[in-house]
């Protein structure tokens, strides 16, 4: 088993020499470019909409950075895993139920009205019990007293996984640079057998392609008013549109499948439901005609703020109620809640969902606990008031910059008890409290001593960034299509399951958040030692 602490100083000393740092910069720059490593440039002003004739390339590493093979592959392995456990909890209505509506949906107007919607859906009865997720499964490496490196999952994502495109692009680079010599006479580490082939773009798009090809099986000709198409959920000022657009090229090129885009403020006067079914139209923006809907893929719809007004709202709960297979569902959604993650963690939780394999994704978790006034709630806190500086405080959020960490979170936890106290003398309470809206988790405690060189648009010099101190996250692909199973004996059916393809974000130690998007990290790829 290789140490994360064994490595070579990184990067090599050749690539930060500045002759040779501004050529393969250069190229670099121009293969992501060229290939559409992209997004759209900043907005000219704060607030506005993103120019959309513009692009700069994304930000990226201009080499790979290791990462132990041992843990890769472990990660690799736990997917399908993964994809179970959460096919289960997703189709498990009374344990969602007992976790969401006695703690974050009293305290989280955004968990609540998701959970409505949840609610709202299953008492009028689905007409379509098939859901589909891509996911994404992200961890980092945790240096444990006395010990090798261990992987620690950070968070299971099943809403808008992003990057699958991106990531497998910059994986591509890497290889270019390699086979052009920009790595030549550097450690012997970097070599073609070290760099893994990073297949998430094909991995996402076939379970895409999965979801599609089943709802066209199930719908008779006759009732098809056109070619089915799948929609794409995204936001109004969207800079990463050219991950999306990929999935959305290689759906047509190689399924023949179509793809709408449409955020959920134009769907409210486009969409419509037919039929004793519930069938989901659009209108096409090119014929005027309507197409129906086979897989609505949420690329939106994660944070409060995709949802402007109770109009965007009736729209997510119209898309829901449809016969269109969800991607995901808002049951996936709310069993991606951080909350769902500290339960899963606790003592005979996972055991329940996989028996003796729950052991095998326990040895992943972090260390978790509840918010609460329970045992476990309170030792928690009991904890985090001797010595805040090891722990993270996790909201029910997606998307990167919502955490508290170390020393922020005690005057935070004060000022929720302070409004806590506020709404209670002014309009009584339901007794939970703010902070049960959140998780408490153990900082994992990454490698030291690693760096990397970072590319990042905008540079008026040819030339990288050196990042003394970096930590790598690393994030795991998974597809899953299912239903719910015949019986308790037979809670699921899974007609579906695709794991493969990673995405490797890496940032600056000083840096808490770990999110591309939100601008904190660069997309990177593994060099196995």
């Amino acid at each position: 088993m290789a140490s994360a602490m064994s490595l070579p100083p990184w990067p090599p000393a050749e690539i930060l020499e500045p002759t040779r740092n501004k050529f393969v910069t250069v190229d670099a720059r121009d293969y992501a470019l060229r290939h559409g490593l992209v997004y759209r440039a900043l907005p000219a002003e704060e607030g506005g909409m993103p120019p959309q004739d513009t692009t700069i390339h994304a930000p990226l590493t201009l080499l790979p950075t290791p990462f132990p093979r041992d843990l890769f592959e472990k990660a690799m392995d736990f997917a399908p895993l993964y994809n179970t456990l959460y096919a289960r909890v997703a189709t498990d209505k009374d344990f969602l139920s007992s976790v969401l509506q006695n703690s974050v949906v009293h305290v989280d107007d955004f968990q609540r009205r998701l959970y409505e919607i949840w609610t709202v859906a299953e008492e009028e009865g689905t007409t379509q019990s098939t859901q589909l997720a891509l996911c994404r499964s992200d961890y980092l490496v945790h240096m444990a007293p006395q010990s090798t490196g261990k992987l620690r999952q950070v968070e299971f994502n099943t809403i808008s996984a992003s990057f699958g495109a991106l990531c497998t692009l910059a994986s591509q680079m890497h290889h270019f640079l390699f086979r052009k010599g920009a790595y030549d006479a550097m450690d012997p580490l970097i070599s073609k057998a070290n760099m893994p082939k990073n297949e998430a773009l094909s991995v996402l798009v076939s379970g895409l392609a999965d979801a599609h090809n089943c709802y066209v099986k199930q719908q008779r000709e006759e009732h098809r008013m056109i070619k089915p198409a799948i929609l794409f959920v995204v936001q109004p000022e969207e800079r990463n549109t050219f991950d999306q657009r990929a999935l959305e090229m290689e759906l047509l090129e190689e399924h023949a499948i179509p793809v709408l885009r449409a955020s959920l403020d134009e769907l409210g006067t486009i969409a419509s439901l037919h039929g004793v079914d519930r069938i989901l139209a659009m209108q096409s923006p090119i014929s005027f005609t309507p197409i129906e809907i086979s897989v609505v893929y949420f690329r939106a719809g994660y944070s409060p703020t995709d949802y402007k007004s109770d109009d965007a709202w009736a729209t997510r709960l119209l898309l829901e109620r449809s016969h269109a297979i969800k991607c995901p569902s808002i049951a996936m959604q709310l069993a991606g809640a951080k909350k769902v993650q500290q339960v899963l963690a606790e003592p005979g939780v996972l055991e329940h969902y996989l028996g003796k394999e729950g052991d095998l994704l326990r040895s992943t978790f972090a260390k978790l606990w509840p918010m609460d006034d329970s045992p476990l709630g309170k030792e928690g806190m009991a904890l985090l008031r001797e010595s805040p500086q090891g722990f993270v405080l996790k909201p029910q959020r997606e998307g990167g910059s919502n955490n508290i960490y170390k020393d922020d979170i005690i005057p935070a936890l004060d000022a929720m008890e302070a409004r806590d106290k506020e709404r209670n003398a002014k309009q009584g309470g339901s007794g939970i409290k703010e902070r049960e809206g959140y998780i408490l988790m153990s900082l994992i405690r990454t490698p030291e001593n690693r760096g990397s060189l970072f590319m990042r648009a905008g540079k008026q010099t040819p030339g990288s960034e050196h990042a003394t101190e970096t930590v790598s996250e690393l994030g795991v692909f998974g597809t899953m299509l299912y239903k719910p199973g015949p019986s308790k004996k037979a809670p699921l059916d899974m007609l579906s399951s695709r794991t493969g393809g990673y995405l490797l974000r890496t940032k600056a130690s000083e840096s808490n958040e770990g999110g591309v998007a939100a601008g904190f990290s660069v997309i990177d790829s593994p060099l196995l030692f």
